[in-house]
């Protein structure tokens, strides 16, 4: 048996095992994250329209449609659904090319996306495009219209700013092209007047200048105005005396105005046809009515214009 004060000097067990089993969950917890962090993350393939830069200003890009890069992209479930949000690009550079067909490579660099997304895999390493002269054609711009204004309302003018365009693009892509009509301006239950944008109806393929692809629209609506004739409309005599006779007993009037007044001008308040009768003796006189109608509407013709009148 070893005396007591040398267990004591004895050397300590070192703390190694200790902090083995210290750092170990730390570890599970890291490789348990990177795991779920894993699952989390998809990917999905995309085909990206391109678009060039530097090209020169004497050519245009001839391919109809427009080229494509399709790619595979990864990334959370939540940036893949707003990618629409934050549209992929690729942008190539076309800085010396002259007219012709060219093959061009497609690099990581040239390729960009919305915050959240990797770009794994270049699936169209190369594109061919085709550039051709450049023809500029002037045309005018014709405003093409859909729906119908509310009741008793018309479009009494159509104003386009511009009213004409200069397109620039191939031989063959202008070629029978005289107009360029707009998207259709919607003047379903419209009552008064308004200025919007709109869209030109125009391939992708052919270019504007400037480049701006929309028109002002300044579209103005009006009542509907309305010729009517009333006829057989009842001459009354004021104040009413029973022994008065008018003859002809009716009166026929042509009047016009806004459709909605004019049509419902018969229950209108403000509508009489009326002979003053005050201070008048027996006897047989020839007098003229007097005519009340709606603001708005007007009187165009009276037949008769005179009336036998007679009091007993």
């Amino acid at each position: 048996m070893q005396p007591l004060n040398e267990r004591k000097d004895a050397p300590k067990r070192p703390a190694v095992g200790r902090r083995y089993w210290l750092v170990l969950p730390l570890l599970f917890v890291a490789a348990t994250l990177a795991v779920v962090l894993m699952d989390t993350r998809r990917a999905v393939e995309l085909a990206i329209p391109v678009t060039v830069a530097n090209l020169d200003s004497d050519l245009i890009m001839a391919d109809t449609p427009r080229p494509t890069v399709r790619l595979r992209v990864s990334g959370s479930p939540s940036a893949l659904d707003a990618i629409d949000a934050g549209q992929p690009s690729c942008r190539i550079d076309l800085t010396g090319l002259a007219a012709g067909i060219h093959t061009l490579s497609v690099k990581p660099a040239d390729v960009s996306l919305p915050k959240g997304i990797t770009l794994d895999t270049l699936l169209t390493p190369t594109i061919t495009i085709t550039l051709a002269p450049v023809v500029r054609k002037t045309v005018g711009v014709v405003a093409v219209l859909s729906g119908t204004p509310a009741a008793g309302f018309a479009v009494t003018r159509v104003v386009l700013k511009p009213d004409r365009i200069v397109l620039c693009g191939t031989a063959d892509m202008l070629a029978g092209i005289e107009t360029v009509r707009t998207r259709p301006i919607d003047l379903e239950g419209a009552a008064e007047s308004f200025k919007k944008e709109v869209p030109l109806n125009l391939a992708d393929a052919i270019a504007v200048e400037p480049c701006l692809r929309i028109v002002i629209a300044d579209v103005s609506i009006q009542e509907r105005i309305i010729t009517r004739v009333l006829e057989n409309i009842p001459v009354t005599g004021l104040p009413d005396a029973a022994g008065a006779q008018i003859s002809p007993a009716t009166i026929t009037l042509t009047v016009s105005g806004p459709e909605g007044v004019v049509n419902s001008v018969e229950n209108s308040p403000d509508f009489s046809v009326s002979i003053d009768l005050n201070d008048l003796s027996p006897g047989t006189y020839s007098l003229t009515a007097a005519i009340h109608l709606p603001v708005q509407v007007s009187l165009d013709q009276v037949s008769p214009e005179q009336f036998s009148v007679t009091i007993k």
